[in-house]
């Protein structure tokens, strides 16, 4: 609308002007037509020369200005046509770093989130390991078993960890008959043997990513690493043992059932 309006304006400049100089030209002429040929001749050079610097200033200064007026429009209107194509650059410029600022942080958010997957992974792979162990040598029974898997969907990731703490706080000799009965059973030893194997993968170098510090801390000095130091008497023994009196025994000959904090209240009673 506005770029209309100047248009319109210097349209109506334009013959505002034309109209002047015509009508000049013509009053101009007229002059002339009664001074006549001879009567322009007759005059001195200086009167001459004024005569026609008379007839045609008005008209030069005229259009002088105008063209000076119109060539300052031109550079006004080309100096705001450049800043704003810095602008746009400038604005282009900005939507690229927020759309690069925005790319890596959907990058570094799936990464957090591939890391947090596989640390999930990971965990459930540990606890099924637990919860093997756990069944074959008596830590828990199929209730209690069953309560701590319930307890570990329900987002508890060490309910299948726990019972081993809770026994080896208890009983001082925990340890060392958790290492006889796992002698004495091949998958209770194959199953802590793939335990320690998986946590020695998760701190390994590159496991976890370096700025999730809290992951490393549990790994060193949490539940997990707990029960992994329970399970390294026996974890690096490889092949299964020679079955025996311990092995036909019962599983609650071997290490007896004893309660735990996730078993009903109406088994611990």
């Amino acid at each position: 609308m506005e770029s209309k309006v100047k248009s319109i304006l210097r349209w109506g400049v334009f013959v505002f002007a034309v109209a002047i100089t015509t009508g000049w030209l013509v009053l101009c002429f007229a002059y002339l037509s009664r001074l006549g040929w001879d009567g322009l001749m007759s005059l001195e050079p200086g009167a001459l020369a004024a005569t026609l610097a008379a007839a045609a200033g008005p008209p030069v200064a005229l259009w002088l200005i105008l063209v000076v007026t119109a060539q300052r429009q031109e550079l006004a209107d080309l100096r705001r046509a450049v800043l704003d194509f810095g602008m746009a650059i400038r604005r282009g410029q900005d939507h690229a770093e927020t759309h690069g600022r925005a790319l890596l942080e959907v990058s570094a958010a799936s990464r957090r989130q591939a890391a947090q997957d596989g640390f999930t992974v990971a965990l459930d792979d540990l606890a099924s390991h637990a919860a093997v162990v756990a069944e074959r040598l008596g830590v828990l029974d199929a209730d209690g078993l069953a309560l701590a898997w319930g307890r570990y969907g329900s987002g508890d990731r060490w309910a299948l960890l726990r019972p081993f703490l809770d026994r080896a706080s208890t009983e001082n000799d925990f340890s060392d008959r958790l290492a006889e009965a796992l002698k004495g059973d091949a998958m209770s030893q194959l199953a802590a043997g793939a335990f320690m194997r998986r946590l020695d993968l998760m701190r390994a170098a590159g496991g976890i990513p370096g700025e999730q510090r809290l992951i490393h801390e549990i790994l060193e000095d949490g539940p997990v690493a707990q029960v992994g130091r329970l399970f390294a008497g026996e974890a690096s023994v490889t092949g299964a043992s020679d079955p025996g009196g311990d092995q036909a025994a019962s599983i609650e000959d071997r290490l007896g059932p004893q309660p735990t904090l996730f078993q009903p209240e109406s088994k611990s009673a």
